[in-house]
């Protein structure tokens, strides 16, 4: 097995009887309106990708893991003529992606249920799909030529990797991201202290997600993928040298692995774009001489963005007060075509205002409670979450040329939040598209309807707490505890209070935690038939906040 790194998430697989391209995002323009570019530049392998998925004598296929355009890039798919592949994508129940390959004219298209396998010579293809409220994505395995490669990419499927280990088998060469991808603390009005805080405490994260992943997964190598874009834009470009933030670079990961993981055997590889490694030696067939380094990477990143300023020139310009008007206007409708749809409004005890910045004195004020949107002209509630963006940008949004969650990884909006609490509702609000909004009020329903129970040890004790995350539905039985009192999800780390009833830290969530008195010599205690997985053993580590806000 050969296994090409075609920059960011995309890799070229190839086995005796088969090839798999997975996520190529090649395309010059980068994703999210160019606000994030590859890193490092990968334009060059474009047509290298397209030689690959036109080279006769395999069976050809073409993995797209999720929707997010640093993944699916249809502006580079656009470019291939010959079409002879099948395209393998996750079933979600938002059909975007299929949709999209139907009518691209392909082979064939498999859409994969979770754990969908799919046979190649001499091995298969198999992939596991996730779908959580706003959060859909999906990662892949090849097993093939003796060796299995496991590229998770963005999925959080981190409470499952162990179960899949066992029905699965050793893996040779592992993938998964390491580098955050959200616009929390990016996008909001923070102190520069408390900015570099919770920076620093979801990188931490990050880095402790990988090593707890290394320690399920057990590869003989880790590829450090999906790493951070560069941010080329000249009002975004400071963000590329901040001291401390959630985009870092692989050798800050390697270096906490080497202190988090001492003994492990797995050795840690930083790809370029065009390197090919043997999966089986795990040796570097061939390597590219440009090489991105500590030492090079500012002139590196000052010289692409120069290369690319042309970009952002081009898509800026000034806009009439009559265009501005229009703008707002049309924002008014979409924002109150969204409200119609949620019918989950009567949770979130918050305005949301919204000001473009061309209109400083007429904010859109959103009342979730009275369902309404009006014009006000400041703003006049302390309790309040709000958006400041350009007219330039949102439109984008209005003529569809970005969707919303898009629009908010484009990071060209300032957001601020009083009290600095997370609002599940109101950040659904924001992120998912008007067509998808009751879809995401009934999947919220759907996961707080699962109310299984499991018993976790903490601090000498025992309690019994709901199952499943409040968040996004993990399975806390795969999660930890920190401190003795910490109940830890294994999928975005948020921590709950077994000393509070299992209050979480950071919203008003709980897995309402209680205490059991007594321990039984034998067996567990009844729990009215609830499901009982192993105790999560305690481990005593300081704390850390939840990744995604």
């Amino acid at each position: 097995m050969r296994i090409t790194f075609l920059g960011h998430a995309g890799f070229a697989v190839e086995t005796a009887g088969a090839l798999v391209v997975m996520d190529p995002w090649l395309t010059p323009q980068g994703a999210f309106d160019s606000a994030w570019m590859q890193l490092p530049r990968n334009h060059h392998l474009a047509p290298r990708v397209r030689e690959l998925l036109a080279t006769p004598g395999k069976e050809r296929f073409l993995y797209i893991s999720h929707e997010h355009k640093d993944h699916f890039d249809p502006e580079f798919l656009a470019t291939l003529t010959r079409r002879d592949f099948t395209v393998l994508v996750p079933k979600f129940k938002r059909a975007e992606l299929q949709e999209h390959f139907a009518r691209y004219g392909c082979k064939r298209v498999i859409a994969c249920e979770d754990s969908r396998e799919v046979p190649i010579k001499g091995g298969y293809i198999k992939l596991f799909v996730s779908e959580q409220g706003t959060n859909r994505d999906s990662s892949v395995m090849v097993r093939g030529d003796g060796q299995c490669f496991l590229n998770i990419n963005d999925c959080k499927m981190h409470d499952r990797l162990a179960r899949v280990i066992s029905e699965e088998g050793p893996i040779d060469v592992f993938s998964a991201q390491f580098s955050g991808a959200i616009w929390h603390p990016t996008c909001y009005e923070y102190p520069r202290e408390t900015y570099a805080d919770i920076s620093r405490k979801k990188r931490d994260s990050k880095f402790e997600a990988v090593a707890r992943a290394l320690e399920s997964v057990q590869p003989r190598a880790y590829v450090a993928a999906a790493g951070p874009a560069a941010f080329l834009d000249p009002a975004l470009h400071a963000l590329n040298f901040e001291d401390v933030n959630i985009f870092p670079r692989a050798p800050a990961l390697f270096s906490f692995l080497e202190k988090r993981l001492p003994e492990a055997p797995t050795r840690y590889l930083e790809p370029m774009p065009g390197d090919v490694l043997d999966a089986g030696t795990l040796a570097f067939v061939s390597q590219v001489p440009e090489r991105v380094t500590t030492e090079n990477f500012k002139a590196y990143l000052e010289t692409y963005a120069k290369d690319m300023a042309h970009l952002f020139v081009e898509r800026r310009r000034d806009l009439l007060g009559k265009e501005v008007e229009d703008i707002l206007s049309r924002l008014h409708e979409e924002l109150q075509r969204k409200l119609d749809l949620l019918d989950l409004h009567d949770r979130v005890g918050m305005p949301l205002y919204v000001e473009l910045t061309e209109a400083p004195t007429r904010l859109l004020r959103v009342d979730f409670k009275r369902r309404r949107v009006e014009e006000v002209p400041r703003m006049r509630d302390t309790t309040r979450y709000a958006m400041k963006v350009s007219a330039s940008d949102i439109v984008r949004v209005l003529d569809r040329k970005l969707n919303w969650e898009d629009f908010l990884l484009s990071f060209r909006l300032r957001l601020s939040r009083n009290p600095d609490v997370y609002e599940p509702v109101l950040h659904g609000f924001l992120g998912v598209e008007v067509a998808d909004m009751r879809e995401f009020c009934a999947g919220l329903r759907a996961m707080e309807a699962r109310k299984e129970r499991t018993v976790v040890e903490a601090g000498g004790k025992r309690f019994t707490i709901q199952r499943f995350c409040p968040h996004q539905g993990a399975d806390l039985s795969e999660g930890w505890v920190e401190e003795g009192r910490y109940v830890v999800c294994p999928r975005h780390r948020w921590q709950f209070d077994l000393h509070n009833e299992g209050a979480c830290k950071t919203n008003n969530s709980s897995l309402c935690a209680e205490p059991l008195l007594d321990k039984p010599e034998h067996g567990r205690p009844g729990r009215g038939g609830d499901k009982a997985p192993a105790d999560m053993p305690p481990v005593d580590k300081a704390p850390v906040e939840p990744p995604r806000a």
